[in-house]
């Protein structure tokens, strides 16, 4: 196979191609020489050709054909600069078994027995012989596929990666007879061996990066097929020796796995946040929007409806925990409330009545018609307990709702004693 832009440039490539006389089936004078069969894509095909007066007849290898003239091609070792190996070329009348192209017994050194030689290279190399160990007969194709982060935990997105790389783009590597004219990546399939799978259509080309999340923990055998089509060109003789290009469609499929472990998922905690109930109050009904803090304590008129506006003061929020380690602080608010105290002294049907659900933003109504009582000189304060219901967002988006028990106390004016 010689890459070529055309087929007068062989003669560059080839080295101490020798036109020799030898006698033809009828005793005139014949002449060994290397031509081409020109391909695809700067692709041309080397074989040995018999040159008798105005008739060419090519001389395959093997015993297969009816050309008057077969050959064999032996790798000899040069080891010069400008060429480490030679095929030597020998051809042979095919009726009488004679060597046609046999160098005088004065021809320098060195004499491989023979004046046709061809210096080989990854471009140049003769039609129909078998694979040389260094000119492999396969597309040599490295699939390599790997997961990230080799270690992740479940739940967390991994990285399926495939990368597919040759050391030739456009041809078979060096295949005695034949040249990859184009290829291509037509599909990707990837199993995550899991039960999911992915397939992409479509050029993507040589490289592809596929993210999935592997639910539970465990290993996983994640496997990547890369089908590749394209178009092979090769020369191949005939019943009569004659040299023919051929064009064909392939496909080949590479794959590659490589394991993932998804890790158990890390224990995560929340703690609820550490919560109060605070109260603002008014005489008649609360305004839009509460000037000034909620408080735990507050003063009240005696025989007075007092409007409560119902907050939460939070002490300390809600506190996610991954694996022992603290991850941030939720946010919290309140959704509703329910008021657990005895009836009070507002007029039927008007105060708050007890143990009964109410929204976050609904009002509080409640009424004292006696003052604080005293013991041993110390004023005693009403205890107002109050159900709050709070729903916590922490920051991995986790929704919580909790129930909090508080209270808070009331001083109603004037003191028993004054009647």
């Amino acid at each position: 196979m010689l890459k070529t832009a055309v087929p007068t440039g062989l003669s560059v490539l080839l080295l101490a191609i020798g036109t020799t006389d030898g006698h033809g089936l009828n005793g005139t004078s014949a002449t060994v020489s290397i031509t081409t069969v020109s391909g695809y894509a700067g692709h041309a095909f080397v074989y040995a050709q018999v040159s008798q007066s105005t008739l060419a007849y090519p001389a395959p290898t093997g015993t297969g054909h009816q050309s008057p003239y077969f050959s064999e091609w032996i790798r000899q070792p040069l080891a010069t600069t400008s060429c480490q190996w030679i095929w030597a070329v020998y051809v042979f009348d095919r009726a009488t078994n004679v060597q046609i192209n046999a160098p005088p017994p004065t021809a320098p050194q060195p004499n491989f027995g023979t004046t046709t030689t061809v210096c080989a290279s990854p471009t140049t190399t003769p039609v129909d012989q078998p694979p040389a160990p260094d000119a492999n007969a396969r597309l040599d194709l490295d699939l390599q596929v790997r997961v990230s982060p080799a270690i992740a935990t479940a739940g967390s997105a991994s990285v399926v990666s495939a990368v597919l790389s040759s050391a030739l783009t456009q041809d078979l590597n060096l295949y005695l007879s034949m040249a990859i004219e184009d290829w291509s990546v037509t599909t990707w399939a990837v199993d995550f061996g899991d039960g999911q799978s992915q397939t992409l259509n479509g050029p993507n080309g040589t490289a592809i990066q596929v993210s999935h999340t592997y639910q539970s923990a465990g290993r996983y055998d994640a496997r990547t097929v890369a089908f590749i089509s394209g178009h092979a060109q090769a020369a191949a003789y005939d019943r009569y020796g004659t040299v023919h290009l051929l064009r064909r469609p392939f496909s080949v499929e590479v794959g590659n796995h490589a394991l993932a472990t998804a890790g158990p998922r890390p224990l995560r905690r929340y703690e609820p946040p550490q919560a109060e109930v605070g109260v603002v109050p008014y005489l008649g009904a609360a305004s839009g929007t509460d000037a000034g803090p909620a408080f735990r304590h507050i003063e009240v008129l005696r025989g007075a409806l007092t409007t409560l506006s119902v907050h939460l003061l939070i002490n300390r929020e809600g506190l996610l925990v991954v694996g022992g380690v603290s991850r941030g602080f939720g946010q919290s608010r309140l959704t509703g409330w329910r008021f657990d105290g005895g009836p009070s002294d507002a007029p039927a049907g008007t105060g708050t009545v007890p143990h009964r659900a109410h929204g976050g933003g609904e009002v509080m109504l409640l009424q004292w018609n006696n003052p604080d009582r005293i013991v041993g000189n110390q004023r005693i304060d009403y205890i107002v307990p109050v159900t709050l219901f709070v729903e916590t967002r922490f920051p991995d988006g986790h929704l919580a709702s909790y129930v909090i028990a508080s209270s808070f106390s009331v001083s109603v004016d004037f003191a028993a004693q004054s009647g």
